[in-house]
């Protein structure tokens, strides 16, 4: 019997504006993924900057943090079944840029590379960084995901 693995996503701004939450999470479970834990917020300055913790030093990254702190994201924990949780969930993410998304990817739905409605950690060091950040032992241990 495999070992079920996590990983960590956020829905961004633009997909809750545009009402795409629901549409999102049928399309992460149809891939075989279950959502364990979401939560609705809004990013303060230094939770975004966190997130994008690896991108400081693109000129981007300013506009990135402010608008993932401009409205409402998403926040939510994976369940894959198997032992490839970021990868399922990279996967049913997509291309970066919405142009290049496969079908039926959640980026397929965003309308230009930085409008492009998700994120997704990118390996398993990084999954448990972000899900240990936004999510208190309390919500973690539920899911048996911390062992506190």
């Amino acid at each position: 019997m495999a070992t079920p693995s996590f990983s960590f996503g956020v829905l961004k701004p633009d997909c809750v504006q545009r009402g795409l939450v629901e549409q999102a999470f049928t399309l992460i479970a149809e891939r075989g993924l279950k959502v364990v834990l979401r939560k609705k917020v809004i990013l303060s300055m230094v939770d975004a900057a966190f997130l994008y913790r690896r991108l400081t030093e693109n000129d981007f990254f300013p506009y990135l943090v402010d608008f993932m702190t401009s409205a409402e994201v998403v926040l939510f924990v994976v369940q894959s079944q198997n032992d490839n949780a970021i990868h399922e969930l990279n996967s049913v993410t997509g291309h970066t840029d919405p142009a290049l998304a496969k079908p039926k990817t959640l980026r397929s739905m965003g309308k230009n590379v930085r409008h492009n409605i998700s994120h997704s950690s990118s390996d398993e060091a990084t999954a448990r960084e972000d899900y240990l950040y936004f999510f208190s032992k309390k919500e973690l241990r539920t899911v048996g995901l911390a062992k506190f």
